[in-house]
């Protein structure tokens, strides 16, 4: 008896010591790789690993779940495999960062600034660096006043070089806004630049897409009857949109960017929006609406008076 439970024994020690060696064969055995996948931030793993192809392979899940912690330090990125790698090699580069190209998403309606934090916190550049990139412009096609380029650095996910600079990232967003905007086609430079910063405050303003026209008629219709805008937006791009939320006093300040105390539209954008709020500040609906207040989940109550502008807001209460 005693006999057969050590013959058992070492079969299982045998056994283990087996799997343990294929394991580590597994595991950093080459094989022959040509894909390239985009990782972005919230991407799912698996999508990605069933791209590459590794994702129904036992060792490969093994090695990930007990020696890579579920793949929780793998960056994002843009990454190439081309050539023989092994599931370790795999795992180190996506770990490492080792990407074909850095990713770079601005959101719509950032401004300068937002742009800038964002760089910075992606280790891609600095505010500095991207004002100095900025001043190193030259022959931008439509109006710059005073070297201000808020307005034009277009929102987009890029794809950039490792070793991308600010110049770079300038180039490419300046370039991308271009490419929505050739400038052949928008000969009055006086009138476009209008539109952009009105564009900008839609942009801010809006949350949804299907509104944007509605908010841009509000705007235009305000300007014609010679009333403030009365942005909340245009104000908060003063305090660097650290506001939260907009009280009577914060109203107070005095700017041109103040469109509670200035009438007409601020000196420049004070975001950099997408194609959507552009086509609505060119192309207006057709309202008599004066007034709007957002209601629920991001929609707005648009009015036509004062009086009804109350109403939805001791409703909203």
């Amino acid at each position: 008896m005693k006999k057969k439970i050590i013959v058992l024994l070492f079969a299982i020690v045998i056994g283990i010591l087996t799997i343990f060696k294929v394991y580590s064969v597994q595991k950093t055995e080459k094989r022959d790789y040509d894909v390239r996948v985009d990782l972005k931030q919230g991407t799912s793993l698996k999508r990605v690993f069933e791209k590459i192809g590794v994702e129904k392979s036992i060792f490969f899940k093994v090695f990930l779940k007990y020696e890579k912690d579920s793949g929780k330090n793998i960056k994002a990125g843009f990454y190439e495999f081309k050539g023989q790698y092994s599931y370790e090699d795999i795992l180190n580069m996506m770990e490492g960062g080792k990407v074909k190209y850095k990713i770079l998403t601005i959101p719509e309606g950032y401004s300068i600034k937002e742009i800038a934090r964002v760089l910075d916190e992606k280790g891609y550049g600095s505010e500095e660096g991207l004002k100095k990139a900025l001043e190193n412009v030259k022959d931008f096609p439509y109006p710059t006043p005073n070297g201000n380029f808020e307005g034009y650095l277009y929102p987009e996910t890029y794809y950039l070089s490792v070793d991308v600079k600010e110049d770079e990232i300038v180039k490419k967003m300046l370039g991308e806004f271009l490419k929505k905007f050739p400038p052949e086609k928008y000969p009055d430079r006086k009138k476009f630049y209008k539109d952009l910063i009105m564009a900008s405050i839609i942009e801010r303003e809006a949350q949804l897409k299907e509104e944007k026209a509605l908010m841009s008629s509000v705007f235009y219709n305000r300007l014609k009857k010679g009333m403030k805008l009365g942005s909340d937006a245009t104000v908060n791009y003063i305090y660097d949109y650290q506001k939260r939320r907009m009280y009577y006093k914060d109203l107070k300040v005095d700017s041109p960017y103040n469109t509670y105390m200035y009438t007409g539209l601020p000196p420049a954008p004070i975001a950099n929006p997408h194609t959507s709020s552009m086509e609505a500040a060119m192309n207006p609906a057709r309202t008599d609406y004066l007034f709007f207040v957002v209601t629920s989940d991001g929609k707005h109550t648009f009015t036509k008076t004062y009086r009804e502008h109350l109403e939805v807001q001791k409703k909203k209460k």
